[in-house]
């Protein structure tokens, strides 16, 4: 019963741990974004545009990367969370059992794609929306510089 009391222990630091993780880097693709984005803003002026161009692509590379970190991190607390499960499958006391308890909600909130896309993962859903959006108004400022007729 101790070393379940100790496994289960180090499997709760290790969710959280993992869950602080995510947070982070949900935080971090805001924040690199909103910086890309920026200096988008401040060089959108002075028609330079391979920058103007560059930016949103390597925006979108990196916010992919990013999100790869958070999904790792995601999937990670799943498999603690299903092993903090089977532990607590020994405990009697059935006020003890959080995660039992916890896990219905987390697959409601969490369950589909359409749900991960506007709450854990909307942060990167946001940003690359924006780089997107970047991309295609550098684009036609391009085009249009060039006098082009496609625009």
């Amino acid at each position: 019963m101790e070393a379940d009391i100790k496994t289960y222990t180090e499997t709760c630091n290790t969710i959280r741990h993992y869950s602080n993780l995510s947070f982070s880097v949900r935080v971090l693709s805001l924040v690199q974004g909103l910086t890309i984005f920026a200096t988008w803003l401040v060089n959108y002026s002075k028609q330079d545009y391979l920058i103007l161009i560059s930016l949103p692509l390597f925006g979108l590379l990196f916010t992919w990367l990013i999100y790869k970190f958070h999904k790792g991190y995601y999937d990670s607390t799943g498999f603690f969370i299903e092993r903090a499960i089977k532990i607590e499958e020994s405990i009697a006391n059935e006020n003890l059992k959080t995660f039992t308890h916890f896990k219905p909600y987390h697959d409601k909130m969490y369950g589909s794609k359409g749900a991960k896309i506007i709450t854990i993962n909307a942060p990167f859903t946001f940003i690359s929306i924006i780089f997107f959006i970047i991309f295609l108004v550098s684009g036609i400022k391009w085009l249009s510089s060039m006098n082009c007729s496609c625009v």
